[in-house]
């Protein structure tokens, strides 16, 4: 009885020193720790510690009057015989209801006392001892926005809290919504911001890598990191995977097209060639610097089972069809493109090639359903390099290219 009468006139002496206010702030711990723990108070102008409770069991509340600036002392149980971890919360002046949550391993996160939307402050672990973790509470007004993998966590536990301290189920529901819109409205602007300085990062790689493969005509093929056999009609051709990632392949395709073949195209395209174009996302199309060739559609002839043209068209769609699973058929499909340089090579500033260009809307959306899968460029005998990636392909032989763009990962529009 006697250590019952000491704890009592220990709380009446812990609200008749006001320190910092006049007025009475009410201080509520709610014990979430899962282990018991002790709560003192600490005298302001001694700084000797009094007990107020102890061994409060967890999922437990319990409360005290105080005033601004005074501490608390909180411990936790390990056992028996022995306590660790303690903590230090400090009454702050401008609430006058302060409600302070003590979590497992003695981490603290004070709720204000505006529920409608609740805020959290927690210690910065950098002044966290090896022993003891002690901490100084102390309010910012401020509310300090998570990472992205935790926007679901925080809610979460703030509608858990909520839920605790007994609060009415609509309430609940709005400040649930209201904490998922406003972590998501930061987690994509954050995203967005990364996005652009990782493309502007690509472009100046992408740049210095055409200019120095382009500028070595020695440079031979990049090594394949894997090889493959396609069968198609009774005939194995060679394929070598310059690049393997979820979301893009480039192969090489050894004798995919003969001399004849190319020439036919050549010859089919030269009646309607014109300077190289880019879509302009508006169902139109537009000149452009990033494409400075000569293009024209080429046609084939649809009763004539034999037409080079058709052949190499029908051949494009079976290795794409077979890399992808895709059943995609040549009716409704783009007409073939013939590209045709002239002159203006590498020792002019702005030569005749190819430099990244949208064909389409390129906003970094996923592609549409429905819109290009891969580009596969056939050639008879040139050089060269997939603007945005280090790997070349020097070719003697007739081949073609193959990029591919997998599970929609590709920005639209982008080539």
């Amino acid at each position: 009885m006697l250590l019952s009468a000491v704890i009592i006139n220990l709380v009446c002496l812990a609200v008749s020193q006001p320190l910092g206010g006049d007025a009475v702030r009410r201080m509520e711990f709610i014990n979430l720790t899962g282990k018991k723990v002790d709560i003192d108070w600490q005298d302001p102008s001694t700084n000797a510690t009094y007990p107020l409770a102890t061994s409060t069991p967890e999922n437990q509340t319990i409360s005290f009057n105080s005033f601004a600036n005074h501490k608390f002392v909180i411990r936790t149980h390990v056992d028996e015989n022995s306590t660790v971890h303690e903590v230090i919360v400090q009454v702050v002046e401008d609430q006058m209801d302060q409600k302070v949550v003590l979590k497992e391993g003695l981490d603290v996160e004070r709720l204000l006392s505006d529920y409608g939307r609740m805020l959290y402050e927690e210690e910065d672990e950098a002044n966290v001892s090896p022993i003891s973790a002690k901490y100084i509470m102390g309010l910012t007004g401020s509310d300090s926005q998570k990472a992205a993998h935790k926007v679901l966590e925080k809610c979460r536990k703030e509608a858990s809290l909520r839920l605790a301290m007994g609060l009415n189920m609509d309430k609940i529901s709005e400040s649930l919504s209201s904490c998922m819109e406003q972590q998501a409205s930061t987690v994509l602007m954050d995203m967005d911001e990364k996005l652009s300085v990782q493309a502007s990062v690509l472009k100046q790689i992408s740049t210095l890598a055409e200019n120095y493969t382009c500028a070595d005509p020695h440079k031979e093929t990049s090594e394949p990191i894997e090889e493959r056999t396609w069968e198609y009609e009774g005939v194995s051709r060679h394929v070598g995977v310059l690049h393997n990632r979820p979301s893009s392949q480039i192969h090489v395709l050894h004798n995919f097209i003969s001399t004849e073949e190319c020439e036919a195209i050549r010859q089919a395209a030269e009646p309607t060639l014109h300077r190289g174009t880019v879509a302009d996302g508006a169902g139109g199309s537009k000149l452009s610097e990033n494409r400075k060739a000569w293009q024209a559609g080429v046609t084939y002839d649809a009763e004539n089972p034999n037409d080079p043209i058709l052949m190499v068209k029908k051949r494009l769609f079976a290795y794409a069809n077979n890399v992808t699973g895709y059943g995609m058929e040549l009716p409704g499909q783009e007409d073939l493109m013939s590209i045709q340089y002239f002159g203006s090579g590498v020792d002019n500033p702005t030569p005749d090639r190819y430099t990244p260009h949208c064909d389409g809307e390129c906003n970094g959306f996923p592609h549409k359903k429905g819109g290009r899968v891969a580009t596969m460029p056939p050639f008879s005998r040139t050089s060269t390099q997939q603007r945005g990636s280090p790997k070349k392909v020097s070719q003697r032989t007739p081949a073609a290219l193959f990029f591919l763009g997998l599970k929609g990962l590709l920005c639209s529009g982008c080539e």
